[in-house]
């Protein structure tokens, strides 16, 4: 999808839908994004790997038997960014102030395919269904498709559920990954963020389309160093139910615990030269790195300890007080990702 066919708007979502006739700004004054900071209940856990969880590092997670700094800036509304609409008068500058994204996030979630779909060891698959009605709220940068302008799609996000069983899970994940960076998200790094070309490509207009972008308020030299993260919901064995943990990294900053999921994620990162970051070439090729957040959702852990109790364990149906619990915990990750896709900085 070429830029040129790109069209930022901004999803503005608690306007009356029967004055749907009065102008889009006026929709802009009565709607304002807002962005609290992180849910208290979620705690980051950074620190390097403990002795307590290098002891865990025997209790293996099982997949079945395979039969097979932010910058607040505006935003102009429904603005097409290669063609020039005439300098707007003074009446209309009144715009809705939104942060400019700093990442783009691929969220994706790892377990196993039918019929272990709703077993605790898919909680991340369930964890994604609940939260993906929940981003367009708080994110509401969006692009139209540029064959059908109804088809609405995320610019600065995508989630992906894996249909792999979860020891298989890293290859599809990571071909996934990396044709999303290759596609979309590098084309607007490319064309938008690096170069600040968000005017029109006619070189006579573009005066005329600066002085728009300034009077709304933006800058669009500011929409630069934009890093991708990847967002991996999973099954967290050492948590209680419906409790949330977050590390950031790798087994290099906080055990893997020996998820298998993950350690077939980081095994296809590390294969491709894609994690840990590589100083002298990183994912994207414009002196950005990869960030990798790990959010667990607790399914808590049996009385036993046997490998084999375990693994029945994981692999049976969730109650449905077990499935409300998981689907509840989606609020305090949206408020994860928030923070994530504002976040300045590298890992």
């Amino acid at each position: 999808m070429m830029i040129s066919e790109i069209n930022l708007r901004v999803n503005i979502y608690a306007m009356d839908i029967n004055s749907s006739q009065s102008s889009g700004i006026s929709k802009a004054k009565r709607n304002k994004s807002k962005f609290p900071s992180m849910h208290e209940a979620v705690v980051l856990h950074s620190a390097q790997t403990t002795e307590q969880e290098q002891e865990q590092e025997g209790h293996h997670h099982h997949q079945p038997s395979a039969k097979s700094s932010s910058t607040t800036t505006t935003l102009p509304l429904n603005h097409n960014l290669n063609t020039t609409s005439p300098t707007p008068s003074p009446s209309m500058s009144t715009t809705t102030p939104l942060k400019t994204p700093r990442r783009f996030l691929f969220i994706a979630s790892i377990g196993n395919p039918r019929p272990y779909r709703t077993t605790r060891h898919s909680a991340g698959h369930i964890l994604l269904e609940a939260l993906t009605p929940l981003l367009p709220r708080r994110v509401p940068l969006v692009g139209t498709s540029p064959n059908n302008g109804n088809i609405i799609n995320p610019l600065f996000y995508k989630t992906y559920t894996s249909p792999s069983y979860m020891n298989e899970s890293g290859p599809k994940l990571l071909r996934n990954f990396q044709s999303w960076l290759s596609s979309t998200q590098t084309e607007i790094y490319q064309k938008i963020v690096q170069p600040g070309n968000v005017l029109s490509t006619n070189p006579e207009s573009d005066a005329t389309a600066a002085a728009e972008w300034h009077l709304r308020g933006a800058d669009p030299t500011t929409l630069r160093n934009f890093s991708p993260t990847l967002v991996i919901l999973h099954d967290e064995l050492e948590a209680p139910l419906g409790k949330v943990r977050v590390k950031r990294g790798g087994p290099e900053k906080a055990s893997l615990r020996g998820h298998r999921g993950l350690i077939s994620s980081f095994e296809s990162l590390r294969g491709k030269g894609m994690y840990p970051p590589n100083p002298k070439k990183n994912v994207l090729g414009t002196g950005v790195d990869l960030s990798v957040l790990r959010i667990g959702v607790g399914i808590g852990r049996p009385e036993t300890r046997d490998r084999g109790g375990v693994a029945k364990y994981v692999l049976s149906e969730m109650s449905e007080q077990e499935l409300k619990a998981v689907r509840a915990a989606a609020g305090p990750v949206l408020e994860v990702l928030v923070d994530e896709l504002y976040r300045d900085g590298a890992e």
